[in-house]
């Protein structure tokens, strides 16, 4: 959750904590689906040449369906896009800490503590994004190693100045926390794609809730533009701007 990521960096600022920024690449793949679970990946066309080209043994099971190669595979490992890879990575994942002393915290699934040196260390993750936290370095370096083992090369970042989720967070020496999304703001204008250069005192326009049935609708690339902005924007009001949620007793 936002609040315990946030949380979290406050307490690593006031402790004078070494942070390690770091994600698994491939994550999902690691995590394998039960024997008794079958899911069944279509291919046809050119995807079945790629299939074949890169494991020659796929080639005997292609067929012909309505004039197109097809090639029906199961699934062993936990692919992007299926329901439930995600929990089955969750369980790889937190199973793999809990192995290594951490406890999941009860409040908060994706966030795990141990004691170590008599000093707390602390991991948040989110899917394969992770933050790890100690006073003392090396007890970070002994979870990384750990995980680099166990899940092949992590790409890792350090220091006091990180960006996690597209959040800017910057630990100052006088033990603060300095959080911003001016970058991921940046973004959101430039693929808006149209001049944005005025200021108003407030969003709020007398007819910001009233819909005009006469105007036109987008076409389909600004379709698609106002989405992922509307989305961007979404994120950034969640993640650094809470603010931008406000509500009232009407609704947001």
């Amino acid at each position: 959750s936002s609040e315990a990521l946030v949380a979290s960096f406050v307490i690593d600022a006031h402790d004078g904590r070494d942070v390690a920024i770091f994600d698994v690449p491939g994550a999902y793949l690691h995590s394998e689906f039960p024997e008794d679970k079958v899911v069944v990946v279509r291919f046809d066309g050119e995807f079945v040449d790629i299939m074949c080209d890169v494991n020659p043994e796929f080639i005997p099971f292609v067929r012909i369906e309505n004039g197109k190669k097809v090639l029906y595979l199961r699934l062993l490992k936990a692919l992007y896009g299926c329901m439930e890879s995600a929990l089955l990575w969750y369980e790889l994942f937190s199973t793999t800490l809990k192995s290594m002393g951490f406890e999941v915290n009860p409040y908060d699934r994706c966030v795990a503590n141990r004691i170590v040196n008599e000093n707390q260390q602390t991991i948040c993750w989110y899917v394969d994004d992770n933050k790890l936290s100690h006073k003392d370095p090396a007890v970070n370096d002994e979870v990384l190693d750990k995980l680099t083992e166990r899940f092949g090369g992590l790409d890792i970042s350090r220091g006091n100045e990180q960006n996690f989720l597209g959040i800017d967070f910057k630990i100052l020496e006088d033990g603060k926390l300095e959080i911003g999304m001016v970058d991921y703001i940046n973004e959101c204008i430039e693929a808006f794609g149209e001049k944005i250069d005025g200021k108003v005192s407030t969003p709020a326009t007398r007819h910001l809730f009233d819909v005009n049935e006469f105007s036109n609708q987008l076409d389909d690339d600004k379709g698609d533009i106002f989405h992922s902005v509307v989305s961007k924007l979404l994120w950034v009001a969640k993640r650094g701007r809470p603010d931008g949620e406000t509500q009232d007793a009407k609704g947001p």
